[in-house]
Order: structure tokens, then sequence, then C-alpha cells
């Protein structure tokens, strides 16, 4: 059996936390599992353009290797585990398109620190900001091309060093940002990259061609 081994309870309710959330957003998720050592990285691709990375710490190495699975299937063998025994690895399926244009894993460099409480309110500014700017709209005049106009100005507006809010937004709405410690602003080529207390968020420059709705109104 290909499986993994949280390493504690936190880790375990952490994990299926960040499922969940994606899970939110797009019922038929995929996840990237990467392992190395004891870190498996759980990459998912949230309808804004992004990726994000839950780092999950492990008790002993993983088998898990590489490999893109169903998220509720994952999700299913998470919440399955009543004890600290390993999580079984579900059979892989194909890879959406995000999941073959990671991020590079070396060669960021650091743009700016500041307090992750900043970042969460500048979120919620946005997203007040979106839901405002609907609620004056016309009901005719409520369509996706509008909504979408509106969604590309507030979600690209910057939020630290460049970074846009829609990355931001994506860490929140996956759980990864929360209001203690620190965010970091990283830069590596073409990607942008927030580096928030629970994981990470990376955008490559001048992607957010579509935004999906749902995710927008917060």
């Amino acid at each position: 059996m290909t499986g993994f081994i949280p390493a504690d309870d936190e880790e375990r309710r952490g994990l299926r936390h960040y499922l969940t959330r994606l899970l939110a957003l797009d019922a038929r998720a995929s996840v990237r599992l990467q392992g190395s050592g004891l870190v498996l990285g759980v990459w998912g691709g949230p309808p804004l353009d992004v990726v994000t990375l839950r780092p999950v710490a492990l008790s002993v190495a993983s088998d898990a290797g590489d490999v893109t699975v169903s998220a509720v299937r994952l999700l299913e063998k998470v919440a399955a585990l009543e004890e600290s025994g390993p999580v079984e690895v579900p059979p892989a399926v194909p890879g959406p398109a995000w999941a073959g244009l990671l991020p590079p894993r070396t060669g960021w460099n650091v743009v700016a620190i500041v307090p992750a409480g900043a970042v969460h309110d500048a979120v919620r500014v946005g997203v007040d900001a979106f839901q405002r700017r609907v609620a004056l709209l016309p009901q005719d005049l409520r369509g996706r091309a509008q909504l979408e106009g509106i969604a590309a100005d507030v979600w690209g507006r910057p939020v630290v060093a460049g970074v846009p809010l829609r990355v931001a937004h994506a860490a929140d709405l996956t759980g990864l940002l929360g209001r203690e410690g620190d965010v970091t602003a990283f830069a590596s080529g073409s990607w942008l990259r927030l580096g928030c207390p629970g994981g990470s968020v990376a955008a490559r420059t001048g992607s957010a061609s579509s935004l999906d709705l749902f995710a927008l109104r917060g």
C-alpha cells in the first residue's frame, strides 16, 4: 500500500481542513502529492488562477512519490483514519493543466514581509468592495462578463509588493492565511508567491484571464 503518516493530529486536521476548503470551491478538485523526506507537499488549484501548497509534516518518510489524485477520495481516506496509522493514497487520476505547471522549488527572492493580519484585512476589504460594486449594478447588467470585469479589477490590485490580491484571497479561502504570524512575498522569474502560516500560494504574473465567480464571492 502506498501511503503516508501525518506527524500528529494537528497535521491530520490541517490537511483535512485544506482539502475541505478546496472541495468547497471545486467539488471535482484534484491534488498533486509530492513526497520529500518527512514532508508531503499537497498542491491544489483553486479557481483563481493560482496554485496552493499545503505542506504536511510526516512521522516517517512517505512512499507516496509524485502522484495526482482526487481530492474527495483523499479526504475520505484522511477522515476515515481514527488512529495514527497510514493514510492510503487513492488511485491516480489524469492531472489538470495546473498540476503540470507548478512553480519552481528554488530561486525565490524575498521581496516583503508583512503581518498576516494585515493581509487578512486587505482580503476582507476586497470582498466588501466586490460585493458593493455588484450591488450597485442593475439586475439586468449582472451578467458573467460584468461580474468578471469587477472581479478582475478588485482581485488584480496589489496586496504585498506587487502580488495580486487574488493570491491572498485564495490563501484565505483555502485556510492557509490566518491572522497570526507573518506573510512573506517572494518572486522568481514570472512567478509571485505568498508564504503564509499554513502554506503557500503562487501565481504567474499576468495570468488572471478567467476567475471563477463562486470563489470570488468570498
